[in-house]
């Protein structure tokens, strides 16, 4: 005995429905996967450039070392308002590409910073391939020889040329990683060690009633 046709159509289109609802079930979850992936990943990105990374706001330590010149140095605590920070290395093209942005920088900085910027070059080199780099490339600002990759490393200085804007509290103000060799780099180097307006004036100018108009 055979079914009636009408009941063959009705459970023919009720499969097809539970078909294409499990279908819907199943492309839902593959996407809402695909996005928890892709955001677990890039949540792991984040973590491991914010363990090798310099970022603004990032504390770094204070590390006393000798300049040069002889002088004592400290990496970390700018005398006075904020330190500029040049990692390099003697045999880096791209280190050597940012020199000349770099030394106009120098030129600049106490003007942009009011006076109150120091810069400073930390090579990963010896005393003796230092000084025949400054000499050659005719460097007039402190330098540091200092071939201990662990400062490097406190400091996320681990790809070369890095240049960080420190501030008297001992946070980045400003990264850079890769050829110093625009404009608009520079610009934002002067703008970083720009020095902040007074506390008081801050408050001051909160304070200050609206002029109607």
């Amino acid at each position: 005995m055979s079914s009636p046709p009408d009941i063959e159509t009705s459970a023919s289109r009720s499969g097809q429905r539970l078909l294409w609802a499990a279908l819907l079930v199943a492309t839902a979850l593959v996407v809402a996967l695909a996005w928890q992936v892709g955001r677990l990943r890039s949540d792991q990105q984040w973590l491991v450039d914010r363990v090798t990374q310099p970022y603004v706001g990032m504390y770094v330590p204070r590390v006393a070392l000798q300049s040069l010149d002889g002088r004592q140095r400290e990496l970390g605590q700018p005398p006075g308002d904020s330190q500029v920070v040049f990692f390099f290395t003697t045999t880096c093209p791209h280190c050597r590409a940012s020199l000349p942005q770099l030394k106009l920088a120098a030129s600049q900085l106490q003007a942009a910073s009011g006076g109150g910027a120091e810069l400073i070059g930390v090579a990963f080199a010896t005393p003796e391939q230092t000084r025949r780099y400054a000499d050659e490339h005719r460097l007039e600002f402190p330098l540091i020889a200092h071939d201990d990759r662990r400062t490097s490393a406190l400091f996320r200085a681990r790809k070369v040329p890095s240049l960080l804007v420190i501030g008297r509290d001992g946070r980045v103000r400003y990264h850079h990683v890769g050829a110093i060799n625009s404009k608009q780099t520079l610009q934002e180097l002067m703008r970083a060690v720009r020095p902040a307006p007074p506390r008081s004036a801050v408050q001051t100018a909160l304070a200050a009633p609206a002029v109607p108009r």
